[in-house]
């Protein structure tokens, strides 16, 4: 499934190829009002055609496109399953199990949307499987108003960080996809990022240490960073993340020597390594009452998702981001 790396990939598509020149012509190959919501025939058409998209934008998983005019409305695309964006005559994005491409046949397979524009280029939006949605909008507001930050644009700081988890009791797996507390992240990335953290997927999100979060924090930016970065190549992710073994729920499947166990947290598939993310007891005081009238506090054990390596100091953090910022450069060269 798309999440914030493939739709940044996209937005970047847009952005390199297609600002500033004049729509030439909108085509909508398949009538898919699965697709299109709450969007008349001709209206798309009517909507862009003439218009320079000056901006392409996204925010977490949505992908969206600033036209040019007072009254400009607003087109809008969230990519579900397996939508994606690609350029004619050039080689699409990838996911793990899928590819849009450019190179074949025109319009592609799948395509809903085909927009031409005067300087030669032609976009299409292709979803085989009809998750992704495309609407017109005169807020984009309508859309974003509701979403939580978006990691690599507006990192919310430690304090405010910690606060986001506080009031909900969800298994932090659950937690962290929502998209109105984080926005952008979806099952591989938590996976990826609660791997690395050393957090258990199963951890309650309002029973995080301060230590947790910190680490949760740490690798939200970095899997966001280096997976951007990369634009979403996932041959230039780092061998050692989980990304690379966690597809198929392969019996005896192993990340760097120790071995992947798959479970469901909120009804999602969910990889964790049960060496690394261990549930330890954390200690709660509970109030009882001596013969005398006088309370006293007494410790108990409840099980949480603690991690016996929760992720790196913030100096070793730093070094570690810029050394696998390093990587991905040579990766490039």
């Amino acid at each position: 499934m798309p999440e914030l790396p493939e739709v940044e990939k996209a937005r970047r598509l847009v952005h390199d190829l297609a600002i500033g020149s004049p729509i030439s012509r909108v085509h909508r190959p398949i009538i898919d009002d699965k697709v299109f919501v709450d969007v008349a025939s001709g209206q798309f058409e009517r909507a862009l055609s003439g218009r320079k998209i000056t901006h392409s934008k996204r925010h977490g998983k949505q992908l969206w496109w600033q036209l040019d005019g007072n009254d400009a409305l607003v087109p809008c695309f969230h990519f579900g399953m397996t939508g994606a964006f690609v350029a004619r005559g050039i080689d699409g994005i990838q996911y793990y199990n899928s590819k849009a491409s450019g190179t074949g046949d025109w319009p592609p397979r799948f395509a809903k949307l085909v927009v031409a524009f005067e300087n030669g280029v032609e976009l299409a939006f292709v979803d085989p499987r009809r998750f992704g949605k495309i609407k017109l909008v005169a807020d984009v507001a309508e859309v974003i108003g509701q979403l939580g930050p978006d990691p690599l644009l507006e990192m919310p700081n430690e304090e405010a960080f910690a606060a986001l988890w506080r009031r909900r009791s969800a298994p932090i797996k659950t937690a962290i996809m929502d998209q109105k507390v984080i926005a952008g992240i979806g099952n591989w990335m938590a996976d990826e990022i609660l791997y690395r953290a050393r957090v258990h997927p199963e951890t309650r999100a309002n029973e995080l240490s301060s230590t947790q979060l910190e680490a949760i924090r740490f690798r939200v930016t970095e899997v966001v960073k280096v997976a951007c970065e990369a634009n979403s190549d996932h041959d230039l992710f780092p061998d050692d993340w989980l990304f690379h073994h966690r597809w198929g729920k392969t019996d005896g499947a192993k990340v760097n020597g120790d071995a992947i166990k798959f479970i469901e947290v909120g009804g999602r598939t969910t990889a964790f390594v049960p060496k690394l993310q261990l549930k330890t007891a954390i200690k709660t005081e509970i109030k009882t009452e001596t013969d005398d009238g006088a309370t006293k506090a007494k410790k108990r054990s409840k099980p949480s998702g603690a991690a016996t390596r929760a992720g790196p100091p913030a100096t070793r953090a730093r070094r570690t981001a810029r050394a696998t910022t390093a990587t991905i450069a040579t990766a490039r060269a």
